[in-house]
């Protein structure tokens, strides 16, 4: 009997296993429909599957979700099949906005800015205001000229400390800034897109550590 008991108090001590896979399928008011690894499981705002996927929130227009600790926001338009396996790098998901880019916050030096992903731009690039708002040193960042649509403009080029987007933080980063307002808002450039690896899934960019 006493093994019984102690068998039966493992069980119930026991974890539960993590979902592998999530997707959104409907949304209800305050309810979601979601698929946990194949089971279709109808939540309201607070329960909590079997799998240990919660539901935090939900709208009209998506569902906040939160499993083994990390939330993740979930659309009708990309419900996103997410792998919730024990992550081994840090992994960062961004959806896309109206016009199909993709923006996010970061921490540059410890402040944060508001960044847009920028195959395109060489580095990471701040407009002037911006990077004095962050405290950058542009006494001692090195002039350069730089080609812009509006022709060849002056700017600075400096190493940042530390760049942090989610759970990804990379230290000595290459950054632009321009000597005037452009850009509108600080392009996360591949200084630093090109030390992550980078993958797209049903319209979701996914940015993961390499470490």
């Amino acid at each position: 009997m006493q093994k019984i008991a102690s068998l039966l108090l493992s069980v119930l001590l026991a974890p539960a296993a993590l979902a592998q896979d999530v997707q959104l399928k409907a949304l209800f008011g305050t309810s979601a429909m979601l698929e946990v690894d194949g089971k279709q499981r109808v939540l309201r705002a607070g329960q909590t599957s079997p799998e240990g996927v919660q539901l935090v929130e939900a709208s009209a227009g998506y569902a906040l979700i939160r499993v083994g600790g990390r939330q993740q926001r979930l659309t009708l338009e990309a419900p996103v099949a997410a792998r919730y396996e024990q992550a081994s790098r840090a992994e960062v998901r961004l959806m896309p906005d109206s016009r199909g880019h993709y923006s996010t916050s970061g921490w540059v030096n410890g402040r944060r800015v508001n960044m847009m992903v920028d195959t395109g731009a060489t580095s990471i690039a701040f407009n002037y205001p911006t990077a004095r708002r962050l405290g950058l040193n542009l006494e001692r960042a090195q002039p350069i000229r730089v080609s812009t649509a509006s022709g060849i403009a002056s700017a600075y080029r400096l190493t940042l400390d530390s760049v942090t987007i989610g759970g990804i933080k990379l230290h000595n980063v290459d950054a632009t800034v321009h000597g005037g307002d452009f850009p509108e808002i600080t392009l996360l450039g591949n200084s630093f897109l090109s030390r992550v690896d980078m993958q797209q899934q049903r319209g979701v960019l996914i940015l993961r550590a390499r470490n």
